[in-house]
């Protein structure tokens, strides 16, 4: 059967789940915490799909993931990925879960680029215009990249913002060299 498939069935049945014990918001946090130890920890699939390691040692393994203390829906959930040996699917699980609880919740992803660190108080600014942009709530990973020189580069979805002195560098050389080939 296709991973994908099977991960879409289970994020949606642990999201009806989570909806129905009103916990959807507490398992959504756990799920981007599980899904951040996939991207730190790339022997966590390996360890999930180990047939000699006790479903015990496992289910401990997934709740330290999922921050320690997760809620009783999320450990139930978990209970019945062992139960029907599912463990293996449990990244691609979380990430279709994340997936529909943005999609449901009107949630938008995007990435802040800025030259140097800067204050929350901008930040908030940032967000606060990307989100009268895209119309919901907006969720940002930052990053700090010096070769844009200064400025930032904001993308949300599908659009990008770019504000940097890099990218005005480049759209200005581009201007002048389109300018000198019509010359020629």
């Amino acid at each position: 059967m296709n991973t994908g498939l099977i991960g879409t069935r289970y994020a949606k049945a642990l999201f009806d789940f989570s909806k129905k014990n009103k916990s959807a918001e507490r398992v959504y946090v756990e799920a981007k915490k599980v899904s951040e130890s996939f991207f730190k920890f790339s022997q966590l699939n390996s360890v999930l799909e180990n047939p000699v390691m006790l479903k015990a040692e496992k289910k401990k393994i997934i709740l330290m993931a999922g921050g320690g203390n997760v809620s009783l829906t999320f450990t139930r959930f978990i209970d019945l990925l062992l139960q029907n040996n599912r463990e293996y699917y449990l990244q691609s699980i979380v990430l279709r879960f994340i997936d529909l609880y943005r999609e449901q919740n009107n949630i938008h992803f995007g990435k802040l680029t800025t030259a140097i660190a800067i204050d929350e108080s901008t930040v908030k600014r940032m967000i606060a215009m990307a989100s009268l942009e895209t119309g919901g709530i907006l969720e940002i990973d930052k990053e700090i990249n010096p070769e844009l020189i200064g400025g930032f580069t904001l993308e949300v979805d599908f659009k990008r913002w770019d504000a940097s002195v890099s990218g005005q560098l480049n759209s200005i050389r581009k201007e002048y060299l389109q300018k000198n080939r019509n010359i020629v």
